[in-house]
């Protein structure tokens, strides 16, 4: 394949095929609204120069047709020409976020023709009906995004027709309903090539299965939240899936802990757990995960001491942990001094839960964070001035505690990216000079409950951001 791009969507070096471009002209005339002006070029001589089209250097026909949009409100309204046949070397075809339809608004039949194709998404366009089965006849696809975006609902009874794909590494099928399907890990465990596995709200009864043999070695991806399972998280079949990088299972009504499997699961970047409401006490363990940069178990009504909870986080050499979110649940007892060994954090939310004691001083030690919630628990004393070394820090959030004490000029000393401060909720001073200029620029502020001095402090009164 060869083409080379000019202005974005154009080729050089290549002049138009003449039924091309009557194929795409034929497009052009289905479309009864373009409001961002995609199609404005399509009227020029060699479509090869059209905004969209990217056509072969070395034979002049069309390969490329790219005309994703941001959102479908401002998108192409229209029909989907059947012309597109015509371009019979097309291997890329990209009709994303439009709101265009086949007839009666279904996804058009002949999409299944164009068997050339590797890479095809229709994702955001809102079809109905049923998703055809005629694209397993795609053999040569690479990636397939099909994902929905709002009723109406596409569905499907019978996903067989995927293992007719065996190249395929991307498949994208969110909120298309399969709430029929029994034998999804079963189907898509036949494509060995399989990198990403999107399934994201679509009424999938359960993961209550189990794979004799995993062919899924290259899985990097699996999206599963907000599927109902409604099953002790144990049983799902994907805890076999050692390469996985990024999991997402929040909101599936998975209950109970993670098995032992996780700990072998080495590869994985990102966690996603939240609003699975029942896992009760913590006993997974997260020790040995060194490429874990996010985990997210808000919302999980986990129960625990937090100094438990910390030591279950990943304790390697080079820890690339960055984002820990453990809002929402019933975590009690004393902020642990191993809090501060989790320097590569960058957002830290341990907010709505019972912690009680001070806030630790090596909290001044996470010199990456940015965002910092620790509201709404019942923490209390002085807060340390050592937060005021966090010079990344753009959101703090201690509303809703029990602290008391001063915040001088030494807690905000090298604040200079904050931008939302939380401290309504406590007994604060907040004890500054009258000439202090602060080195930050608020944009949100709760300060109702402090201490700010007998008259309108001067310091806020250089806060002209805050909304």
């Amino acid at each position: 394949m060869h083409f080379s791009s000019g202005r974005p969507g154009g080729s050089v070096g290549a002049s138009c095929i003449p039924r091309e471009r009557d194929a795409l002209l034929s497009f052009k005339r289905g479309i009864t609204s373009d409001p961002m002006g995609v199609l404005d070029s399509w009227h020029k001589k060699d479509c090869c120069q059209w905004r969209g089209v990217k056509c072969s250097n070395r034979t002049s026909h069309v390969l490329r047709l790219h005309l994703r949009n941001l959102s479908p409100e401002t998108g192409l309204v229209g029909e989907i020409s059947n012309s597109l046949l015509s371009m019979d070397r097309l291997v890329h075809l990209d009709l994303s976020m439009n709101y265009l339809e086949g007839p009666s608004g279904r996804m058009p039949e002949f999409l299944g023709s164009l068997t050339r194709l590797r890479y095809l998404n229709l994702s955001g366009i809102p079809f109905s009906g049923r998703v055809l089965p005629q694209l397993g006849n795609l053999s040569n696809l690479q990636h397939l995004d099909l994902s929905g975006q709002s009723y109406p609902y596409m569905y499907s009874k019978d996903i067989s027709w995927v293992a007719r794909i065996p190249n395929l590494q991307y498949l994208g099928m969110n909120s298309v309903n399969l709430g029929t399907i029994v034998d999804c890990p079963y189907v898509v465990n036949m494509i060995p090539s399989l990198k990403a596995l999107n399934l994201r709200s679509c009424s999938l009864p359960t993961a209550n299965q189990s794979l004799p043999h995993i062919n899924l070695t290259k899985l990097e991806r699996l999206d599963l939240s907000g599927n109902i399972f409604a099953h002790p998280m144990a049983r799902g079949w994907f805890w076999n899936l050692t390469g996985l990088q990024h999991l997402y299972l929040a909101g599936t009504k998975l209950y109970g802990q993670a098995p032992d499997a996780l700990a072998h699961m080495t590869s994985l970047e990102v966690i996603d757990l939240s609003f699975n409401r029942n896992m009760g006490t913590m006993t997974t363990s997260f020790k040995n995960l060194c490429s874990l940069k996010i985990l997210d178990l808000s919302w999980c009504q986990i129960v625990g001491n937090i100094k438990d909870i910390i030591g279950r986080m990943p304790q390697c050499p080079l820890n690339k942990l960055q984002v820990l979110r453990l809002g929402y649940n019933n975590i009690s007892g004393n902020m642990p001094d191993q809090t501060a060994h989790l320097t590569t954090l960058v957002v830290l939310d341990i907010s709505v839960n019972n912690l009680n004691g001070g806030i630790p001083h090596g909290v001044g030690l996470l010199f990456s964070l940015s965002r910092l919630d620790l509201s709404s628990n019942n923490l209390s004393g002085p807060v340390p001035s050592e937060i005021g070394m966090l010079g990344n820090l753009t959101m703090m959030n201690l509303e809703g505690n029990n602290l008391t004490g001063n915040f001088t000029e030494e807690h905000f000393a090298s604040l200079t990216r904050l931008k939302e401060l939380y401290l309504d909720g406590n007994s604060l001073r907040i004890t500054v000079g009258p000439d202090w200029i602060p080195p930050f620029s608020l944009e949100e502020a709760a300060l109702g409950s402090c201490q700010l001095g007998p008259s309108f402090p001067a310091w806020l009164q250089f806060q002209v951001d805050i909304r």
